[in-house]
């Protein structure tokens, strides 16, 4: 985790109860027919604000990704590359500039903290899962399924849209 993600996590985690939390990771852990189990990791917006931002933003995210666009979510790229989604490292020091930005009639500095927010859980998911072996998914963008010590970039799936 790059020393800026383990910053924000740490100040999301101070700052939790004060300030309003936009997103959510669930974790789960089910059992697969070898009997080993696998690690589940949901985020998905918290609240009526962030869920109608987040359609928002997804929305867009989507329709540029059908146009052969990339998409940044902070220290993770999402794109299309050969008619299968993939997600890549991008940003080492993650800040608002490393972010696709919605067209939205939202604030500007609402919308970083939003997606500052969610860049530190996604991080957070994919590398507890980058070490055990999982799915992530993103609700409403995409789904990534890890073995265990899988380095990026990694093959990923649309989830809840289809290109």
């Amino acid at each position: 985790m790059s020393p800026m993600i383990r910053w924000m996590v740490l100040a999301l985690a101070w700052w939790g109860p004060v300030l309003a939390q936009d997103w959510g990771l669930t974790q789960s852990q089910t059992l697969t027919t070898g009997g080993a189990k696998g690690w589940r990791y949901t985020l998905s917006p918290r609240g009526e604000e962030a869920r109608a931002l987040w359609e928002g933003l997804s929305l867009q995210y989507r329709d540029l990704l059908r146009a052969g666009y990339r998409v940044d979510l902070g220290g993770w790229r999402l794109y299309f590359l050969g008619g299968k989604l993939r997600l890549e490292r991008h940003c080492q020091a993650v800040n608002p500039a490393c972010f696709t930005f919605g067209a939205l009639p939202v604030d500007k500095a609402r919308q970083d903290r939003f997606l500052m927010e969610l860049a530190a859980l996604l991080d957070r998911a994919l590398g507890e899962a980058a070490r055990t072996g999982g799915t992530v998914t993103l609700s409403r963008l995409f789904r990534v399924e890890l073995r265990r010590n899988q380095a990026p970039p990694y093959p990923a799936a649309p989830s809840g849209w289809k290109p």
